[in-house]
């Protein structure tokens, strides 16, 4: 409590929403997998059409491009969705690779868009996951 102001100190307090699915749980509000993907495949195109495989730089360029995904997918409006990408960049030169994930989500409200990219010298997995959140 401060003494000299005669005035106390403001303590905020949070309380729950209680909103347990996207508003309206219509088409627009829910993670659409299939726009999620157009956005990846879109962004993949642009930004690693070009690129040639360089391992010192392939973790900056796998950065760059998960944050260019997370503001291009957020653009599509998900606010109540907590997004999580995983990007993938290593060097083609014939082996073979599988990425396996597993999650535990709400079937109803939870989703994911995957996307993958390849050229003379590298391949790019790009995963996107939206989990709504209350």
């Amino acid at each position: 409590m401060d003494h000299e102001g005669g005035q106390g100190i403001r303590e905020l307090v949070y309380e729950n929403t209680f909103i347990t699915e996207p508003e309206g749980y219509g088409e627009n509000t829910k993670f659409q997998r299939h726009k999620v993907q157009a956005v990846l495949k879109q962004v993949l195109k642009e930004r690693m059409e070009k690129q040639k495989y360089d391992p010192v730089k392939g973790a900056q360029i796998a950065k760059q491009l998960a944050d260019d995904l997370r503001e291009k997918v957020k653009l599509l409006g998900y606010d109540r969705y907590k997004l999580i990408i995983q990007v993938t960049i290593g060097q083609k030169i014939g082996q073979a690779m599988r990425i396996v994930s597993r999650c535990l989500w709400d079937t109803t409200t939870d989703n994911f868009a995957s996307e993958y990219f390849e050229n003379e010298s590298l391949y790019c997995v790009c995963q996107v996951y939206g989990l709504y959140y209350e």
